[in-house]
């Protein structure tokens, strides 16, 4: 009876090697497939949808899954070569070699959002800063009523994307959200008593001083504008961050605004001229500008201090640009011209 225990329990010993050793070598196949080779066929997209192999792990943040990463990609492309870009006389086609290059452009981009989307949320998180799913509803329900109903909204994201409510929800609502709350809390933490300090002289320069507005904007203003005495040239409404417009467009010739405050920094504007072409208002515009620390440089900022690792093989984390770039030299090219290599392609916009 003893030897006889001995020989089941040898034998279930070697089964369970045997099936372990089954298991390790499909998973083997499996990473291989995924990583190395980057299969798609249909065992490698259902194993992915139930194993959450990695795309990119971002330490003290997450990780994003490669069904992730695939789905996405995916509804990217069913928007692109909907037939609504056909209907403007616009084609789309990712199945040449071309598109496929300008389709692995879009994964890159895809690749770094939910890497961006991610680092936000956690960095909202730290701020005690949590999305519940009754606000993502509610802001839902603004969606709705601009498509009439529910089933209207549900309709369109299942033909543009393939998307139900949920994938809007979790893809598009709550990061959105997230941004907004964590640019609010950025906003509240920012110190900009310098630069309040330094275009309030700057202004004071301008008005009680009389000097000369184009001097001074040379001399001390801030940007690219400077070099020209600050000038902007001719602007219609829509092109002036809002703040100016609200102001600009109520100025008379000569006028020197007030310091504005806009996202971008503070600003003293001028107004040389006004005009109407084509029935369209214009403005011609200097400023003095000082900018002010943006969330978008700030966000940048706090990127970098993320240990991020890709694991996909056309990829590479760039620390110092805290951003997501190919490996590939020939990619890299491409990327660099794309305007060239994409003419008339809506994708590339």
């Amino acid at each position: 009876m003893h030897k006889a225990n001995k020989k089941r329990h040898l034998k279930l010993l070697v089964a369970i090697i045997a099936v372990s050793a089954a298991i390790f070598a499909v998973l083997l196949v499996l990473i291989l497939g995924v990583y190395k080779y980057n299969w798609n066929n249909r065992a490698i997209l259902a194993a992915e949808k139930i194993i959450p192999f990695p795309a990119v792990y971002v330490r003290g943040a997450g990780s994003i899954s490669m069904s992730e990463v695939k789905a996405d990609e995916k509804a990217v492309q069913k928007f692109y070569e909907s037939p609504d870009f056909e209907k403007l006389g616009m084609r789309v086609d990712f199945s040449t070699d071309q598109g496929q290059k300008r389709l692995k452009v879009k994964e890159k981009e895809i690749l770094n959002k939910l890497i961006e989307n991610m680092i936000i949320e956690s960095l909202a998180k730290k701020r005690a800063i949590i999305i519940s799913d009754a606000t993502v509803d509610q802001e839902v329900d603004s969606s709705i009523q601009q498509f009439g109903n529910r089933q209207n909204l549900m309709s369109e994201l299942a033909r543009l994307y393939g998307w139900t409510l949920d994938d809007f929800k979790q893809k598009v609502v709550k990061p959105e959200l997230y941004a907004e709350k964590l640019t609010e809390a950025f906003a509240g933490e920012t110190d900009t008593a310098v630069q309040e300090a330094k275009v309030k002289s700057l202004y004071d320069r301008v008005t009680t001083k009389k000097e000369d507005f184009v001097k001074v904007a040379k001399e001390s203003s801030e940007g690219q504008s400077a070099e020209n005495g600050g000038d902007l040239g001719w602007s219609t409404k829509d092109q002036l961050v809002q703040e100016i417009a609200d102001k600009a467009f109520s100025m008379k010739p000569g006028d020197i605004s007030e310091v504005i405050s806009s996202p971008l920094g503070f600003h003293i504007i001028k107004l040389e001229e006004k005009k109407s072409d084509n029935g369209q208002d214009l403005v011609h515009l200097r400023q003095i500008f000082v900018k002010t620390p943006t969330f978008a440089d700030w966000l940048k900022d706090q990127m970098k201090k993320y240990q991020v690792m890709v694991f996909l093989r056309d990829y590479q984390w760039n620390s110092g640009e805290a951003l997501v770039e190919f490996k590939n030299p020939d990619l890299k090219k491409f990327e660099e011209n794309l305007d060239v290599n994409s003419q008339g392609d809506p994708s590339i916009f």
